[in-house]
């Protein structure tokens, strides 16, 4: 068996993981699981943990491997979601989005990790699993019309260019036997008669015609409905990979939206800013204005009062109106001294 399937096909052989990917049984054989409350699933630190091996490194498997894990049920919750709540109690306090990791992902994470004595273990059971399948089928009986099928499949695929590994498999579902099993027998047939079909003609094995379309007929069908199920299969990551990016876009959109306002709000904050100090201004402005109306109003009130005495001093001093305060009349007479006065049309004007 050993020289049928090494450890190493599971790291290099995506066909070989798929075909064990459901014997999640040979975890709990290794080590005990850490699972989260809904007994399900495991987180990425949980993984990291059980696997003995850096946070990193199991990030940087999902990027490299992202479709097989997809496959597997690996998706990420948020605390928006409701399933989200049930989770909180298996996790930190300040962590809000989490990846879930089924234990279909968390076996294949033990397949195709190389420095991880605990995933070299998990490998180890694998091969252990098969060797004592492979030991129950060889107990199987092996009928004639299965050796036909199998060298009619073997043929069929090998003409249409496919490998033998996938020969293999398509024969596994029609006859309804382990691949490895089917590896085995048409291994040992080779080996001891050359080739199968040489096999079937030494043994003069009967194969009817009937047998041979009704054969014909069920791997038809098993290739129509492994191409259905793929296309399905293709509907569906098409249908999510363009609600993603409609989503991705959308989220784009409102980022770029809560930028604009953002910057909107600071330009009406600023220009808030700016209206103040002028109101400000203004109101000084008003105040000081107002100051100044009241003075000017002073002045001309004084400008008034000083030219009604200039005009009487005039008129007193040039037209020698009599004033009955002698000390009124000797200050006139002191300030008149020395003065020149003249008359025009307007009135009287003291020139020095």
């Amino acid at each position: 068996m050993g020289a049928l399937l090494k450890t190493d096909n599971f790291v290099e052989d995506k066909n070989v993981r798929d075909q064990y990917i459901d014997r999640t049984e040979v975890l709990e054989k290794v080590k005990s699981l850490s699972m989260l409350p809904d007994k399900k699933h495991m987180t990425v630190r949980a993984v990291a943990d059980f696997y003995e091996v850096e946070y990193a490194v199991i990030g940087n498997m999902f990027t490299r491997y992202k479709k097989e894990f997809q496959t597997d049920g690996v998706h990420t919750l948020t605390s928006k979601d409701e399933a989200f709540n049930k989770l909180t109690k298996a996790l930190p306090s300040k962590q809000f989005v989490v990846k879930l990791l089924p234990k279909r992902a968390v076996l294949r994470i033990g397949m195709l990790l190389r420095d991880s004595e605990v995933a070299v273990k998990v490998r180890d059971y694998l091969l252990k699993v098969e060797e004592t399948s492979t030991i129950d089928q060889k107990r199987g009986v092996w009928t004639d019309a299965d050796l036909i099928t199998l060298n009619e499949i073997m043929k069929d695929e090998t003409n249409k260019g496919n490998s033998k590994w996938g020969a293999i498999r398509k024969a596994a579902k029609v006859i309804k036997k382990n691949p490895h099993a089917i590896y085995q027998k048409y291994k040992n047939v080779n080996k001891k008669h050359g080739t199968l079909e040489k096999y079937i003609e030494g043994n003069n094995l009967i194969y009817l015609n009937k047998q041979s379309k009704e054969s014909q007929e069920e791997v038809l069908l098993v290739t129509k409905s492994t191409a259905h199920e793929e296309q399905q299969q293709n509907i569906v990551v098409g249908t999510f990979q363009t609600k993603m990016n409609k989503m991705l876009n959308d989220m784009k959109n409102i980022s770029d939206l809560e930028s604009t306002i953002h910057d909107l709000k600071l330009e009406v904050r600023d220009l808030k800013h700016q209206l103040e100090i002028k109101e400000m201004e203004l109101s000084a402005n008003t105040e000081s204005i107002t100051k100044k109306d009241k003075m000017i109003s002073k002045y001309k009130k004084e400008k008034l009062t000083l030219e009604a005495s200039i005009k009487a001093i005039r008129k007193i001093v040039l037209n020698g109106v009599k004033v009955n305060s002698s000390e009124v009349q000797d200050t006139l007479e002191s300030e008149a001294s020395g003065r020149k006065f003249t008359q025009d049309k307007s009135g009287l004007i003291q020139l020095k």
